[in-house]
């Protein structure tokens, strides 16, 4: 389809990525001319750079934690602080890095009978995750050798915590589990999680990239019973692509007869011991204050109010009603006209309870529907992702998303599964014209 009237192309595909902020490009751009010093040099250059690195860290880890507002604007960094968020480029290097940390310390203490350490997962995690576990199985060419159980969620998309408890073993050495699913939005109990695992004494990662600005996290890096590690993402909240972090709680690797891997460098990139020896290789400095002033904008959002909500607050509420609305113009289009979340033809993804998802995500299934080619043929008008990757003309062998297999979703469904995520600028305007759009699409395809 092509964009004859040359409306501009609708974006519902928010957790693929968001878009720049313009008040994020403003911080960054002072830091690719005036200060574009090295925050490792000792000289005059180096000196607001290494400032607003660590300016970055503090915002940052205001989202996770519960920090009083006299630490917020002040410019000073404690050691806790400055020690506990590592900046990396991507959320796969956060990721990863999590786990070869949590490994490494552990292999000393925690091996079984076999040399075998133990992980915990889910069976919906992000590929960052599985892809990176599996290369330390026994198939796999990276040490220390791991088994892994994959505890299956529901299906809703939701895993439960006695299953994950259940799962730990004498020789678990980590338990990782995503805080919010990219594909269905459904939210994992990790606040319980990472309480449980503390009890037990076993690391536990989070990755919280599909989280952040969406849902409120504080207290997920509470000293006391939050996640030993949490993946942050710039580029979901706003800030650019090529820019993440990993924090990691002070001394989590040295409790509990732990080896710390870090007392000898790097253990990912070795090179010039920046990060405080975490992390090889000089700062992106730009992108840095970028993910720092993404971050303080949800800060000041949060502390701010539009009537009686909270700003946050606020979005998380007109997101879900963009949600609700381009449901509902999709169910009315293809269904029956009610207002519930299953027809014959459109059928919804993940948790019914708004509380157990995120406020942006609609997954949604067109019975006998092609998304693959109903994505090539709107692209350009109406920009989201798929659930399936079509590459068979027949439903029961089509292949479809992992997660929706998980999920047990019907496979007629599954194949015409579309990821519309909308965003805290999307209008009542953009869901209307890109419903009618998927409507009119998905009528053509059952030719009707």
């Amino acid at each position: 389809m092509d964009n004859s009237n040359n409306r501009k192309c609708v974006y519902l595909d928010y957790n693929g990525t968001t878009p720049i902020n313009p008040s994020v490009l403003d911080a960054m751009l002072p830091y690719l001319t005036e200060h574009f010093g090295n925050p490792s040099s000792s000289h005059h250059f180096g000196n607001e750079p290494k400032r607003a690195v660590n300016q970055a860290r503090l915002s940052l880890l205001h989202l996770i934690r519960h920090i009083s507002s006299d630490d917020g604007d002040s410019g000073s960094v404690g050691e806790d602080s400055s020690s506990s968020i590592v900046f990396t480029g991507c959320g796969t290097e956060s990721n990863n890095l999590a786990i070869r940390l949590s490994l490494l310390s552990s292999q000393q203490l925690k091996a079984d009978a076999d040399g075998l350490l133990h992980v915990v997962s889910t069976n919906i995690e992000h590929p960052a995750i599985t892809q990176c576990l599996d290369s330390y199985s026994a198939q796999g060419g990276l040490t220390p050798k791991i088994s892994i159980t994959y505890v299956p969620v529901n299906e809703e998309g939701i895993v439960s915590t006695d299953d994950v408890m259940n799962a730990i073993r004498p020789n678990t050495a980590l338990v990782t589990i995503m805080t919010a699913n990219n594909e269905v939005g459904s939210i994992q109990p990790v606040f319980e999680i990472a309480k449980l695992c503390r009890e037990k004494q076993v690391l536990f990662h989070t990755d919280a990239a599909q989280a952040v600005g969406k849902i409120d996290l504080r207290g997920l890096a509470d000293p006391a019973t939050g996640a030993d590690m949490v993946t942050l993402v710039g580029h979901k909240f706003g800030a650019p692509k090529g820019i993440a972090a990993l924090y990691i709680r002070p001394n989590c690797f040295n409790e509990n007869g732990r080896t710390n891997p870090e007392d000898g460098g790097s253990v990912l990139l070795m090179g010039g011991g920046q990060e405080l020896g975490r992390r090889g290789g000089t700062e992106n400095v730009p992108y840095i204050v970028g993910m720092g002033r993404a971050a303080k904008m949800l800060l000041e959002k949060r502390d701010s109010a539009v009537g009686n909500v909270d700003g946050w607050n606020y979005n998380s509420k007109h997101m879900e009603a963009m949600r609700k609305r381009l449901l509902l113009n999709l169910l009315q289009g293809l269904g029956e006209g009610g207002s519930g979340e299953v027809t014959s033809i459109v059928r919804t993804n993940g948790p019914s309870d708004p509380k157990q998802r995120l406020p942006n995500t609609l997954s949604v299934g067109l019975k006998d529907i092609r998304s693959g080619v109903m994505l090539a043929n709107i692209g350009n008008i109406v920009a989201c992702s798929a659930g399936s990757a079509c590459h068979s003309s027949s439903s029961q062998t089509m292949s479809y998303s992992a997660i929706l297999k998980a999920l047990c979703v019907p496979p007629e469904y599954a194949i015409g599964t579309l990821r519309l995520s909308v965003g805290p600028d999307t209008t009542e305007d953009d869901v209307d014209f890109a419903a009618a759009v998927i409507v009119e699409e998905a009528k053509k395809q059952l030719g009707s």
